[in-house]
């Protein structure tokens, strides 16, 4: 078990800069990812979301960046892409690249934001072509706009490509992207890493603490994806790419995605959650957080029909089972709409944090509760720092009772995160989409704990009965050792 960083094949300009920036020594799953990434292998490693994990792709990418910088020609295009499903985890990479590779000459730029076409996509992509990144990180979309518009980057001179949330992306729908810019990238390794790479069941080998068995998830089955070019294994000249899925989960359909985009006998990397490790004070006995579930009957998932099974088996879809549209389903969203406009018809409180899980639920959420005479803020990932403080700030500051009535003012958040120094003390906390990851849950609540010996506040879990809901809200109750019971009749008398 390694447990010092000089244990690692990395670069002493490296080892310097994580020894200057403090970096403690290496943990479970940059212990069982780093020595098999630093050695080319592809992974899908499991593992909760922390800066950790993300330490567990960066290091290995610098290390790659600096390997194919020296003593060559300068890159035509990224070394490293790295692609996170969510802004945040996007900007954390980015920010740790820029802190640990900047100072030794690494260059790294964030793609997230806005991905329409227009003058400034045209701009960025001029910038980033007169000083192209060695490592680029962004959101799906972003990235598939940098790469596939006019002039955009070279995919070429990927070495090392990174999906992070790789489960969260694929609730997402967002693996189309995924797919478009695995095309523009090298083939996948076409050979063996070498006698040192181990070949034996999980548990042996050099790194014998590792779950380290190597994945064939799809012996001799057909693949479903016509989308993803095949390497050429007989041109052992051409450039190749390395793989690492990082992922909360692995259900199959990552293991699907991994054999789409043709990750070569992967290993699997394993860091079992510890309980309730991260977070513990979102006890519900703790700090006197209330937490329940609201169930919706009707069947708002939407799922598809299943599709009929291919000649001799296969992999099946990514993403299979989600995402139909019908008038069935917009029926049981305006319904959803309309038990959350209830809900707040119900109560009176000053303000509230609403959390949905896309940009067509927030906009729909944002036009109903203003509809209703309530202020809905809106607060989603590609807004810049500016418009998200503008948006914070319009939340916290009170409305003067003087001219009117005091109205009740609701944030509307997708994809980021609203830590306690930026709003404290919310009465109200509604997921009106469930989190993609039980890991998400603990930040989602975080506002509305109480700071000390104050009255906590209440969440309210909406649960649908298709699409996951009823399986997502039992899995935070057993990783948060909670008890969510059903909401009341009447919250005003909890709130």
């Amino acid at each position: 078990m390694i447990s010092k960083w000089e244990q690692l094949p990395l670069s002493a300009d490296l080892l310097r800069s994580l020894s200057k920036f403090g970096v403690g020594p290496p943990n479970k799953i940059q212990q069982r990812a780093l020595p098999f990434l630093l050695r080319g292998s592809d992974i899908i490693a499991q593992a909760p979301p922390t800066q950790e994990r993300i330490a567990a792709y960066v290091i290995p990418a610098i290390q790659t960046a600096l390997t194919y910088t020296v003593n060559r020609p300068p890159n035509r295009g990224p070394i490293v892409l790295m692609i996170s499903t969510t802004v945040d985890q996007a900007t954390q990479a980015q920010r740790m690249i820029r802190d640990l590779g900047g100072p030794i000459g690494i260059r790294s730029a964030l793609g997230v934001g806005s991905s329409s076409v227009g003058s400034d996509l045209n701009q960025e992509v001029r910038l980033l072509q007169q000083s192209i990144p060695h490592i680029i990180c962004g959101t799906p979309q972003k990235l598939h706009a940098l790469f596939t518009s006019p002039g955009g980057l070279v995919g070429s001179e990927v070495r090392f490509l990174v999906i992070d949330e790789v489960d969260q992306l694929i609730a997402r729908n967002l693996h189309d992207f995924v797919f478009n810019i695995v095309k523009l990238l090298p083939p996948p390794r076409s050979r063996s890493i070498g006698p040192s790479t181990p070949t034996g069941t999980p548990g042996q080998g050099n790194f014998g603490v590792f779950e380290s068995g190597l994945l064939s998830p799809f012996p001799n089955q057909p693949r479903r994806f016509s989308g993803v070019a095949s390497p050429n294994p007989s041109d052992s000249g051409q450039p190749e790419r390395q793989t690492a899925l990082f992922s909360n989960t692995v259900p199959q359909d990552v293991l699907n995605l991994a054999s789409a985009i043709q990750l070569r006998e992967p290993v699997r990397v394993l860091v079992r959650r510890d309980g309730n490790v991260t977070h513990a004070d979102t006890n519900q006995g703790a700090r006197g957080l209330r937490q329940f579930y609201l169930y919706l009957a009707f069947t708002a998932g939407g799922r598809a029909e299943p599709l009929p099974a291919t000649p001799g088996g296969g992999l099946g879809i990514i993403g299979s089972g989600r995402s139909a549209s019908s008038a069935e389903t917009a029926q049981a969203k305006e319904w959803k709409l309309d038990a959350l406009a209830d809900l707040f018809d119900d109560i009176d409180v000053p303000q509230a944090i609403v959390h949905v899980g896309g940009m067509n639920a927030l906009d729909s959420v944002v036009y109903k509760l203003a509809s209703r005479g309530l202020e809905a803020v809106p607060l989603h990932g590609d807004m810049n720092a500016g418009t998200k403080l503008a948006a914070l700030n319009k939340f916290r500051t009170s409305t003067s009772s003087i001219m009117r009535q005091p109205v009740t003012k609701v944030l509307i958040v997708y994809d980021v995160q609203v830590k306690t120094p930026e709003v404290s003390q919310i009465p109200l906390v509604i997921n009106y989409d469930l989190p993609k990851a039980v890991e998400e849950y603990s930040s989602r609540v975080q506002p509305a704990m109480a700071p000390n010996h104050g009255r906590a506040g209440v969440v309210v879990n909406f649960v649908t009965a298709t699409g996951g809901d009823v399986e997502m809200l039992r899995s935070i109750e057993c990783f948060y050792k909670i008890k969510c019971p059903e909401v009341p009749m009447s919250l005003r008398d909890i709130v």
